[in-house]
């Protein structure tokens, strides 16, 4: 099979064309140029359009809040869509070599390969179709018409650089709105169809009848890779951590809100952002359920006649009229390897993930949040806080 076969984000119309265009390649920093691209393609219309009207960077009393202060649009275009797309390339290695690994692991019976390469071809189509991208443009320009704004993203009450004295939007918030926000709309839409059609593939994987081990030592039957390729879908959870932490600042500074009463809505996002990370994962569960269930009744049979032959050898062993040393008997650490390995088949995980990647997922989501509270208590306070707690 070709190379991008196995790869999530090398492939769809979108890709397509911006290979065919030179922004994207495979030469090293086209990531990096592809993202400050965006980057000015976003922001620079917007700066000038706010130079021009006085808005840039100085709040006159009264006046509006200026673009340099606006902490929620600096977060989305300036740090959480460059994100995005740097994180990609080395996502999707990641990603491909999850995807070799189903092919040589022998997890996959011999019987059922043909199928695997027919799951890997389905995914291969459904990433270079166009109707799901199309969708994805669709949903972010479409969002433009819902009527109201963001809870979140609105300040009541307060004037913004983004709509004139007339109530209407200025010329940089005509770019904000038609442009720029719809474009980081469809780079997330983009991820989190990638994400769907791991789902996908996932799913398919899970039907294969898989050939796996309880007493595997990664605790998951051979699945505990999969936790480690799930990591990087957690780029999502820190983009839109960062969003969060720019509209919670805007929140903070000029509507006086504070982390207290931001608090719910803060580890809401943590538990949600996690959640939606780990979901897929859930589609392996009934097949390792069910590994788990016939590995302990095997292991049970296996432990009962060992078990059994152990007793009668030391029984015999007992016995003074024999000459038999019971210390040159190897059925005591014959049982306990056999009880190591029990061990390991009934504490067999569900879920193809470690807690420590679990924990890194939710750290990814709530990491981007931290900066809030600098906002919240001073650098003094904070080192004052930490050197008592450490002495």
């Amino acid at each position: 099979m070709h190379g991008d076969t196995y790869s999530l984000m090398r492939g769809g119309p979108t890709h397509t064309l911006l290979s065919r265009l030179g922004l994207i390649g495979r030469r090293n920093g086209s990531a990096m140029w592809f993202a400050v691209l965006l980057v000015m393609v976003c922001l620079a219309p917007i700066a000038m359009a706010c130079a021009l009207d006085g808005t840039l960077w100085r709040q006159v009393p009264g006046g509006p809040i200026p673009l340099l202060g606006d902490y929620a649009v600096l977060a989305r275009f300036l740090v959480a869509l460059p994100l995005l797309v740097l994180l990609a390339p080395r996502s999707d290695q990641i990603l491909r070599v999850t995807i070799r690994q189903w092919l040589h692991s022998g997890l996959v019976p011999p019987s059922r390969e043909r199928a695997l390469t027919g799951a890997l071809l389905n995914m291969r189509r459904l990433r270079d179709s166009i109707s799901p991208e199309l969708v994805c443009l669709l949903l972010a320009t479409v969002a433009l018409s819902l009527p109201g704004p963001a809870i979140v993203d609105h300040l009541p009450g307060l004037a913004e650089w983004s709509v004139g004295p007339d109530g209407h939007p200025t010329q940089g918030g005509f770019w904000l709105r038609h442009v720029a926000t719809p474009l980081f709309r469809f780079v997330m839409l983009v991820w989190l169809w990638r994400l769907l059609l791991w789902a996908h593939l996932l799913w398919h994987l899970s039907r294969l009848q898989l050939d796996l081990h309880p007493a595997h030592p990664d605790g998951a039957g051979g699945l505990g890779f999969l936790g480690l390729a799930q990591e990087r879908f957690a780029a999502v959870s820190v983009a839109n951590g960062i969003v969060l932490c720019g509209v919670f600042a805007n929140h903070m500074l000029y509507l006086g809100e504070t982390l207290f009463t931001l608090r719910y809505l803060m580890v809401g996002y943590v538990i949600g952002a996690s959640a939606l990370v780990v979901a897929p994962l859930l589609l392996m569960s009934p097949t390792m359920i069910r590994a788990k269930r016939h590995g302990l009744l095997k292991f049970d049979a296996l432990a009962n006649r060992m078990t059994r032959k152990f007793d009668r050898r030391w029984q015999r062993g007992a016995d003074p009229d024999r000459e038999e040393d019971l210390i040159d008997v190897n059925d005591s650490s014959a049982l306990a390897d056999f009880s190591a390995d029990y061990a390991t088949v009934r504490g067999m995980s569900s879920l193809p993930i470690s807690r420590w990647s679990l924990v890194r997922i939710a750290l990814a989501a709530a990491v981007p949040l931290t900066p809030l509270a600098l906002l919240a208590f001073s650098v003094d306070e904070i080192a004052s806080k930490l050197f008592s707690l450490l002495a």
